[in-house]
């Protein structure tokens, strides 16, 4: 098997697949350790996909979280993570500096053959049958002859590939896989700082950004690591409808001016650039599987809607589409693999369909007012929609909660 690209859903994929036995090549064309934009938490739920892969969330690189600390201009809420059978209780934040590392090593300690540097320049297309890729060294070397660097390309083939090339996902994108204008999109930008306030054990999030007299629908954080410094950032969804004159930068800009002064969240106690990068949200790519290939994570726009999480959804989907790749091999049915777009319909599409209608709502500007104003002061209303943005949810109670929130979507003004 080939995957493509060493973020949380390659690492998955490969995890899990080498641990049923199965030949793994992973290739990544960065060197690790590198940085990825991102708030580097986990919830509950990310916890619990990455102990599925063996991760220690005793390591001292991880900082424990209790639950999430929230801003308002009205209140400040401490919410603990719930208490449910399903779930860790805890969550976890590391950065993705070493947290992708950590998972590529696992991957690579349960079999899985492992190449940095190496770039996976384009699908290997066999009878309309994606059976490997063409790859080269990263970054390429002088090109040849012909100006366009093929003598530095070798092909690889295999049984099915799995794209998990982030959110550019232009190996994927060759493959026919395209993002559906229509859906749910966000930017974020986030830089890490040393100063002397310590947030945990909470994540914090500011659910109300404020630029003068205009409401974003988008929220802030900052996030505590275990070495002493804070990842500080902010996201926007694209339904908001100055969204296009809005740059992630300027959003970061506006956080930080609503953050205390005594933090002293500034130039002075940052630590490297500020990096923004966009949001795939709501699994805003399709198809997510063309005959032979399977795409995760943020190349299939795995993210949730309604917090952005994003590493979750990428090991889940990467151990979906190992098991349903194992299955096809054993039973010698490669169409089981090809079930994969059905899998994550039935896991995720309900939730997911309910979190795009609720990204659309906030982005009118008299709904956003009335949440933040009315919403977000209520504690019970917080802690359900602690547990219903994170999809905390287990059994029938979730269904129930689904149909909560679908009704309240319907009740809220449309305009």
């Amino acid at each position: 098997m080939l995957v493509v690209g060493a973020g949380p859903g390659g690492s998955s994929a490969a995890y899990h697949l080498a641990r049923h036995g199965i030949d793994v090549l992973l290739v990544e064309k960065s060197a690790f350790p590198r940085e990825k934009v991102c708030g580097d938490g986990l919830t509950p739920r990310g916890v619990k996909a990455i102990l599925r892969m063996g991760v220690d969330p005793d390591d001292p690189g991880f900082e424990r979280t209790h639950g999430l600390r929230v801003y308002s201009r009205k209140v400040t809420l401490e919410l603990a993570w719930p208490q449910l059978p399903e779930f860790p209780d805890f969550g976890l934040v590391r950065t993705r500096e070493d947290f992708d590392q950590l998972l590529a090593r696992r991957a690579e300690k349960a079999g899985a053959r492992v190449l940095e540097r190496t770039e996976a320049v384009s699908p290997v297309v066999d009878r309309g049958w994606v059976a490997g890729a063409r790859v080269r060294p990263a970054p390429v070397r002088d090109a040849d002859a012909d100006g366009d660097g093929s003598a530095d390309l070798a092909e690889v083939r295999a049984r099915f590939v799995v794209a998990a090339d982030g959110a550019s996902s232009r190996f994927a994108g060759q493959a026919g896989v395209r993002r559906d204008p229509s859906r749910t999109l966000g930017i974020a930008a986030r830089r890490y700082y040393r100063i002397d306030r310590r947030p945990g054990p909470w994540m914090e999030s500011w659910l109300d950004l404020w630029d003068g007299d205009a409401l974003l629908p988008g929220y802030g954080w900052l996030f505590p690591l275990a070495d002493g410094r804070v990842n500080v950032g902010a996201g926007l969804m694209n339904t908001f409808k100055g969204f296009r004159n809005v740059s992630a930068k300027g959003l970061f800009e506006v956080f930080l001016r609503l953050l205390p002064p005594e933090w002293n969240v500034s130039e002075s106690t940052a630590v490297g650039r500020m990096l923004s990068g966009p949001l795939p949200l709501g699994m805003n790519r399709s198809p997510q599987a063309v005959p032979g290939m399977l795409v995760v994570g943020d190349a299939m726009g795995a993210g949730n809607p309604f917090n952005g999480e994003g590493i979750a959804y990428a090991v889940e989907s990467g151990e979906i589409a190992a098991e349903l790749i194992h299955e096809a091999l054993v039973r010698h049915r490669p169409a089981l693999a090809h079930m994969y777009p059905t899998i994550l319909r039935q896991r995720y599409g309900r939730y997911y369909t309910v979190g795009r209608s609720f990204m659309r709502l906030i982005g009118n500007p008299s709904v956003m007012r009335a949440l933040t104003e009315y919403g977000l002061p209520q504690e019970w209303l917080m802690r359900f929609a602690l547990r219903f943005m994170g999809n905390l949810r287990d059994g029938a109670d979730g269904d129930a909660q689904d149909r909560l929130m679908e009704a309240l979507v319907r009740l809220a003004p449309a305009s």
